[in-house]
């Protein structure tokens, strides 16, 4: 107990500092736990477990991106996804892997076991840095959504060719990619089945808690089902949850969507919050140090790999699916955004302890992680500016700019009245200092009024930020008042329900940026 105390701490204590520093949370967390396993901060730490990351932390996470996962942008990208989860999978463990073999003298078996291993990307420093840098829709979604099949495709192949390489056999093509497609589409058609009956149930329940308790379950369930019968647990789970989050959208009450997505929102934040400290923590800079040259050689195998996995398959759709083609641009992004994650750490301490050259797989594999969370982490928001990328709205920033002013300007205009009154300023100085500030005030109160009559989708979105913040503040009060007991629960229950409702207009016409007249409709029907 306090460990996890003392692991929590850390959690906050860094959050804090990620934020003011403006670093990457994930990348604080694993470099705050390097820091404290050099320092011996937290002794008695367990290493992180291969079976905690596969049977909690694996279920979990990929549940929680499918059943959060944009359908509809998946639909529209699902060419270029399904490519890079497959064709480009497979060229990137080949490719990877004859690197390895050729620059390491690896063994093709323990070659394409790193391969795949280095294969998987972290699906939540993606999302990270495309929620703080405002990136073209499109790639973000396919970005998104390939680093959420990646995990699954990359984890078949690692169990076929660890149950290949762990036999003694010689690694063969085609029985590899038949085991790979055989678990691949037998862990959808089990998730499909398993996420419609529970649809089913949670559609039937009409109780937060216990739809939360459905979905939890859900998760586990269908990654267990699959891998008790050999075939790809994490499809699964993917799969249960985007059918879940299907239904959640069109069948479930307001109030419960919004507590399950709030549910799975702080798991899968916690879980990862684990996670980078575990990969922190269980990093010894002596074997770093000691396996350098050979982590450098193999993070440049993995570059060259993935620059493989992802030129090949966009030069093939551009020759025979042009309208699914992706500009070469966004195509250097998918190579610098290769982030690698706790899960390669998990599978590589997962190998068994015969396996060939396990010392030296385990030792690359935690050296090119790290580096890659860290160095990549930290440049990848860096890289996306450079390109010209990120998509800097100038209206929003003059709204900004206004607001920040009149925020400012009020706040010094009641300062002054307050210093007037305590006698601290003449009635000269206050007159003077009063009149100056007025100016400010009525200047960017007139520039906005101006900004939003002349662009109209600012305006929609400026309301709809400011309606979301009052119904927190109205969700708030409720909650305080039937806690207190001035409202009876039904009423609360029911006010709430209402409540949630708006919440998730708002927020689905925030997201999909709706014209300003829907904007203030919506906003009319709310009152």
């Amino acid at each position: 107990m306090p460990i996890v105390i003392g692991l929590m701490v850390v959690a906050i204590v860094v959050a804090i500092g990620a934020k003011r520093a403006r670093i990457p949370y994930n990348v604080a967390l694993v470099v705050g736990g390097l820091l404290i396993s050099m320092g011996n901060l937290l002794p008695g730490v367990p290493p992180l477990s291969p079976e905690v990351v596969f049977l909690v932390c694996l279920p979990a996470l990929l549940f929680e991106g499918g059943i959060t996962a944009d359908l509809g942008n998946v639909r529209a990208n699902a060419v270029p996804i399904a490519v890079l989860a497959t064709l480009g999978m497979a060229l990137a463990i080949s490719a990877t892997a004859a690197a390895l073999h050729g620059f390491l003298a690896l063994g093709w078996g323990p070659a394409l076991l790193l391969g795949s291993i280095l294969a998987v990307t972290d699906t939540v420093s993606i999302l990270y840095a495309f929620r703080r840098a405002p990136v073209p829709q499109r790639l973000s979604g396919i970005m998104q959504g390939e680093s959420l099949f990646n995990d699954g495709t990359a984890l078949v192949a690692y169990a076929a060719i660890a149950s290949v390489v762990a036999g003694g056999h010689a690694p063969s093509l085609g029985l590899l990619a038949g085991k790979v497609v055989l678990a691949s589409v037998g862990g959808g058609v089990i998730g499909l089945a398993l996420g419609l009956v529970a649809s089913f149930v949670i559609r039937r329940t009409e109780d937060p808690l216990a739809e939360i308790m459905a979905t939890t379950a859900l998760a586990f369930a269908s990654f267990a089902a699959a891998e008790h019968v050999h075939l790809s647990g994490a499809i699964a789970a993917v799969t249960a949850g985007l059918t879940v989050g299907v239904a959640l959208r069109r069948d479930v009450a307001p109030q419960s969507q919004v507590a399950i997505h709030t549910f799975w929102e702080y798991a899968a934040f916690g879980v990862n919050t684990f996670l980078f400290l575990s990969v922190g923590l269980t990093t010894r800079p002596e074997v770093l140090l000691e396996h350098l040259p050979e982590t450098g050689i193999a993070f440049g195998c993995v570059i060259v790999g993935r620059a493989v996995a992802i030129y090949i398959p966009f030069l093939l759709l551009r020759w025979l699916r042009p309208v699914a083609s992706v500009p070469l641009r966004w195509q250097h992004v998918f190579l610098v955004g290769n982030i690698k994650g706790a899960l390669s750490i998990g599978l590589v301490l997962g190998l068994p302890e015969n396996t060939p050259s396990r010392d030296v797989l385990v030792a690359v594999a935690f050296g090119v992680t790290f580096f890659s969370l860290v160095g990549q982490g930290l440049l990848l928001s860096g890289v996306l500016r450079r390109m010209g990328l990120l998509e800097q709205d100038p209206v929003a920033l003059d709204v900004a700019e206004q607001q920040a002013r009149l925020i400012a300007s009020r706040a010094a205009h009641h300062e002054l009245e307050i210093l007037l009154e305590q006698g601290v300023v003449p009635r000269a100085a206050y007159e003077h200092l009063r009149s100056g500030y007025q100016v400010n005030i009525a200047r960017a109160e007139r520039e906005l009024r101006r900004l939003n009559e002349q662009h109209l989708a600012q305006s929609a979105r400026s309301l709809i930020a400011v309606r979301r913040r009052l119904m927190d503040a109205e969700r708030t009060a409720l909650l305080a008042a039937r806690r207190n007991g001035l409202i009876p629960e039904s009423t609360a229950e029911a006010m709430l329900a209402r409540l949630d409702e708006r919440t998730l207009d708002l927020e689905h016409a925030l997201h999909h940026h709706v014209p300003d007249s829907q904007a203030h409709e919506g906003g009319r029907k709310a009152s």
